[in-house]
């Protein structure tokens, strides 16, 4: 959850406008490993537009021209400090920097026109500098990708689609800023994918007064169950902490080390349902527990605390630059447990290090380096079209899930898309695995949703990502 520059909780954001199911397989099972293949080299941007280039990768324009308006012009919604749209068909990071006074704000284009409709209007608000952006970076391309992929394949009910996404810095305020700018100026109609770990308590009573939903999002704090205007996109947070200690009794590691973050609600709530029973529930014994700072440089002293009690295997409750310092830590010290965590804070960048080596993760939406059903192909493939450099990562597979999801609740709508037309498509969700992207999803109208307990796992083999059970889920 971090970039390597230093942590700044109060950036100003770049705020960009672009616009066959899995299978139950039991614990025993999960045994065959699944390799990713290389993206082709990075599709330059069109000539002549002002392309935001994420931290993590590029997005390639779509096919068509490109209109760039100035502040005015199409949209005419006063912009926020360090806004910036990306070009017609292109997507851009909000982990980038402004390079103009101005916002820059275009239609997107696709290679096959969406249809005459309206557009349907989206945001997306997310953490994706500071310590949380080393996991969550990407989200806001991702978002962008299914935006791209789905208006040039009809939009959505033959609506094109327009997404609005800012990085909030971590920062409370800033976040509650930027939700209430994108509704009532930009005026979307949902939001999807927020990666919101620092922010998202911020930003509910706001939506509640508007009755804007979160479709997908982080996911790792239990408000993705309490409210029911959160819409979780895939395994809930206690029931995939609970699936990684299964798995590690599972592998005859019943020691429990916990390392988990000051800075985040999500932490703590890790921490009190590992301690309050969690841990035992999967018949673990929690022999080490202590509470880092994501800032941290060092972890020796937690190092040898845990090898001192015995851990065999430490749960990793932060982000993934903290994650290889831990194992740096460690390492120097001669110490090498077993490492887990969620798929939401791994990346890439964990591969190559000798010492994360048998890492395994509760991915909560389908592994990202698998491509082998109709539903996994088309991410590959848009990926691959529109951000071939993108880093990878379990953040940026629930923001291909959640784009899905939205497009599969305005499925049917008329020549109008609101928000409660939204609400009602979700409420209208029950076991629905979109082609095997998510475990079974159900959602109850004006209710918060109910926890969610199957799960994908992914594990560093041989220095890589792998899907030891592929596309299929565990229960």
């Amino acid at each position: 959850m971090g970039s390597r520059r230093s942590w700044v909780l109060a950036v100003l954001p770049v705020l960009a406008l672009s616009a066959c199911g899995g299978s139950r397989l039991g614990h025993d099972a999960i045994v065959a490993a699944a390799g990713g293949g290389t993206p082709p080299a990075a599709v330059a941007p069109q000539q002549g537009t002002a392309q935001t280039l994420p931290q993590n990768g590029s997005v390639a324009a779509a096919p068509g021209t490109s209109e760039i308006v100035g502040g005015g012009g199409a949209a005419t919604a006063p912009a926020l400090s360090g806004e910036r749209a990306a070009p017609a068909g292109a997507a851009s990071s909000g982990g980038g920097s402004s390079a103009g006074g101005g916002a820059t704000i275009s239609q997107p284009t696709a290679a096959r026109p969406a249809g005459p409709l309206a557009p349907i209007v989206l945001g997306n608000v997310g953490t994706y500098s500071g310590p949380a952006g080393s996991s969550t970076a990407g989200t806001d391309t991702a978002v962008q990708v299914w935006a791209q992929w789905t208006n040039a394949h009809g939009g959505i009910a033959g609506h094109p689609v327009q997404v609005f996404t800012a990085d909030d810095g971590g920062d409370p305020q800033r976040s509650l800023a930027l939700v209430k700018d994108m509704v009532e100026n930009r005026h979307v109609i949902a939001f999807v994918a927020n990666q919101v770990p620092f922010t998202m308590r911020a930003q509910l009573p706001y939506l509640h007064q508007h009755n804007i939903p979160l479709v997908g999002g982080d996911n790792t704090q239990p408000l993705w169950t309490e409210d029911p205007l959160a819409f979780p996109l895939g395994t809930t947070i206690a029931e995939a902490v609970l699936g990684d200690y299964k798995e590690a009794h599972r592998r005859n590691l019943p020691k429990l080390g916990l390392l988990y973050c000051i800075e985040a609600p999500a932490c703590t709530y890790i921490h009190d349902y590992t301690a309050n029973g969690g841990a035992a529930k999967a018949g673990e014994e929690l022999v080490y527990q202590s509470q880092i700072s994501l800032t941290q440089p060092d972890f020796t002293a937690q190092c040898l605390g845990a090898q001192s009690a015995g851990a065999q295997v430490i749960f990793l409750g932060m982000e993934a630059n903290s994650i290889l310092r831990v194992a740096a830590s460690c390492s120097r010290q001669n110490y090498h447990p077993f490492y887990i965590a969620t798929s939401a804070q791994t990346t890439r960048d964990l591969e190559g290090d000798k010492d994360l080596e048998g890492f395994f993760a509760t991915a909560q939406d389908f592994p990202y380096m698998v491509g082998n059903t109709p539903a996994t192909a088309q991410f590959q493939q848009a990926v691959q079209q529109y951000a071939p450099d993108l880093r990878l990562s379990g953040a940026t597979t629930i923001a291909w899930a959640s784009g899905q999801m939205l497009a599969k609740s305005l499925a049917r709508v008329g020549a109008q898309a609101g928000s409660q037309d939204v609400l009602n498509g979700l409420w209208s969700i029950h076991d629905e695995t979109l082609g095997g992207l998510t475990p079974p999803l159900t959602y109850v109208r004006n209710q918060p949703a109910p926890p969610v307990g199957c799960y994908y796992l992914i594990e560093l083999r041989g220095g890589r990502w792998t899907s030891p059970s592929g596309d299929t889920y565990a229960c």
